[in-house]
């Protein structure tokens, strides 16, 4: 007699016997317990993790699908291999698995065909699931899943593979499915595929057990890095340890260098490794202010190794970079280890940045009262500053730089651009000078620094080329920079005047142009004297009314009359020593001095009128309205 699926009951399986063995008619499988399920999927999900007991699941699933769909055509007279096909639903319900029903059903035995959708109420492994753990972030049913694939690829006679697409042990209200053939799913069902895959698990055991005694040393590597970075950044013991530290860790070379390329500290004595691993070569320019903790990795032609970079940020500054060198292909643990030392060496350069802004606070009023008030006691501050170290009777200079934007309104992000450009000045103050022997006054839009004269020298460079450097290391400024330098000192009481000159110096600058200039005050000569007493747009209102008529003629006719008073008075006001430097005939001069004596009702053999007019002409040249 010929049976259907909805037919199909326990009476059909079961034969009651007192004989071990021999119970459910011969089908050689038996009845278990879901509360024992329920512990054995717990117990393989604790073991091996959810993925690889997820393999494992739907892989045993699978072959009790395709064994019960054999027996079941073996076993059972079915009306046709349809019904046959639908039994397997009916055994979800009758083993106490799941209600299972289809919702959409596209099969075709015979092409072999098969596109199905349903629901699986009341899954008893989703309860099983939040019996031992939490809600997952995916579909869970793993048996289901499993059963199903199998027992409808054995009807078939085609590979199909089902997918759970919401799941109550993730949240979801009901547990639901789609299976297809494999062709069907096409891309869509690689990812499962590859649990099906028949490897022996005994070597993915072996293999996991070896990727945990991995991860434990890792840990232990790094908890010890940790810790021996932290003792050695409250000893102070600064870059030096915390390369050695690194490296030691991960048996490779390591390269600490700031901001400017400038080698910090090294741990491997690698010849030629450092040129190839300088950070210069390879960090890109447009994360110079980059965010914390990026990372570089750099692949060199031609070479065994590769490079892993990161930056040493402090106050969203980059200050630094560490580099290491690897034999092998890094990953997380390598770049984790790279952080940590990056992130100590921030609070190393946090703490010693703090310590010296502190000392600089300190210093700042001795620094305010030596440059700024000029009724101060000099000798106290001398001898309170040599106490700290300063020796204050050496030649120095005394920089005075002005931040400034002629051309930008003021709003309410300006302090904000004012601090960091200054916060980028100091830091390269402070970088060049690795013994912090400049004395450094900031205020908000104004650095003061007191510059030793020895130091210059011993750095073979020049005061001017200094300041030329500062400027150059400033990032995307809109702001005009000037730079006033005065004269060296010679004695305790130069500071006061020496700084008024720096100043006036700026203000010369910040005149005559609206760029980012440096003026030493050694280029402006006597003019210096007339700076102190007046200021530059009066000087130029002298000039103007001394010279302005030879200065419209000259507009008006394209000629240089004002060139050549300029040389006339260079010349001590020599005709034919002009003439000659001019290539020009004594006729020719004797007429345009004529014209000069007539523009400016003035005569230029008197001694008095010749002193005014060589006045004039300096602050023309210094205001750079005559060119050489």
């Amino acid at each position: 007699m010929t049976i259907q699926a909805s037919e199909l009951t326990l009476d059909h399986l079961m034969h009651i016997s007192t004989k071990p063995g021999i119970n459910l008619t011969d089908l050689n499988f038996t009845l278990m317990s879901m509360e024992a399920w329920g512990f054995l999927r717990k117990d393989l999900i604790t073991a091996l993790g959810v993925q690889r007991a997820k393999r494992f699941l739907l892989r045993y699933a699978y072959n009790c699908g395709a064994h019960e769909a054999r027996m079941l055509k073996d076993k059972i007279n079915w009306k046709d291999d349809m019904e046959w096909l639908l039994a397997g639903s009916k055994m979800h319900s009758l083993t106490g698995r799941s209600l299972s029903y289809p919702e959409e059903f596209y099969v075709d035995l015979e092409k072999k065909t098969f596109n199905v959708s349903g629901y699986w109420i009341d899954s008893y492994e989703a309860k099983q699931h939040l019996e031992h753990f939490p809600m997952h972030s995916e579909p869970i049913c793993y048996f289901l899943i499993g059963y199903a694939s199998g027992y409808t690829s054995a009807c078939v006679g085609k590979k199909i593979i089902f997918k759970e697409v919401k799941c109550r042990g993730k949240g979801d209200d009901h547990c639901s499915y789609i299976g297809k053939t494999v062709e069907e799913w096409g891309d869509d069902i690689s990812e499962e595929l590859l649990f099906y895959v028949d490897d022996d698990m005994s070597g993915e055991l072996d293999q996991m057990y070896r990727k945990v005694e991995l991860e434990k040393e890792r840990f232990r590597i790094g908890s010890s890095l940790s810790r021996n970075l932290t003792t050695a950044m409250l000893k102070g013991e600064g870059f030096p340890a915390f390369a050695e530290l690194l490296g030691k860790s991960l048996h490779c070379p390591v390269l600490i260098e700031n901001s400017n390329f400038k080698l910090l500290a090294q741990y491997g004595d690698n010849p030629g490794m450092t040129d190839y691993m300088s950070a210069e070569n390879f960090w890109p320019s447009e994360y110079e202010t980059a965010a914390l903790n990026h990372i570089i990795v750099t692949d060199l032609k031609d070479k065994t190794f590769k490079l892993l970079t990161t930056s040493i940020v402090v106050r969203n500054q980059v200050h630094g970079y560490i580099t290491i060198a690897l034999d092998q292909k890094s990953d997380d643990f390598h770049e984790d280890l790279l952080e940590r030392v990056a992130t100590i060496a921030a609070l190393y350069l946090q703490n010693e940045r703090i310590a010296l802004e502190t000392e600089q606070r300190l210093k700042g009023e001795l620094v305010e009262q030596l440059l700024n008030d000029d009724g101060t006691e000099v000798g106290e501050i001398h001898n309170r500053l040599s106490s700290l170290g300063y020796n204050l009777t050496e030649p120095h200079y005394i920089m005075h730089i002005d931040i400034n934007n002629p051309t930008i309104e003021e709003d309410n992000t300006t302090n904000d651009k004012y601090m960091r450009i200054r916060n980028q000045l100091t830091t390269s103050i402070q970088n060049a000078d690795d013994q912090y022997n400049m004395l450094i006054l900031t205020k908000l839009n104004t650095i003061q620094v007191i510059v030793a004269k020895k130091w210059i020298e011993n750095q073979r460079t020049t005061i001017k080329k200094f300041g030329e450097k500062l400027l150059g290391q400033v990032v995307s400024s809109d702001r005009q920079i000037c730079i006033g330098i005065s004269n060296e000192t010679r004695k305790l009481s130069d500071f006061n005047t020496k700084a008024q000159e720096a100043k006036k110096a700026v203000e010369l600058a910040k005149y005559r142009t609206s760029k980012s200039e440096i003026v030493l005050s050694n280029e402006l000569g006597h003019l210096t004297l007339f700076l102190n007493a007046r200021e530059p747009a009066e000087l130029e209102a002298f000039a103007k009314g001394k010279l302005s008529p030879v200065l419209e003629y000259d507009e008006k006719r394209n000629s240089e009359l004002l060139q050549t008073l300029f040389y006339y008075s260079q010349n001590e006001f020599n005709l034919h020593k002009t003439a000659r430097e001019m290539s020009i005939s004594i006729s020719g001069m004797r007429y345009r001095i004529q014209q000069i004596e007539d523009l400016l009702y003035t005569d230029l053999s008197d001694s008095n009128s010749r002193f005014e007019i060589q006045i004039a002409l300096q602050i023309f040249l210094t205001l750079g309205r005559i060119q050489m």
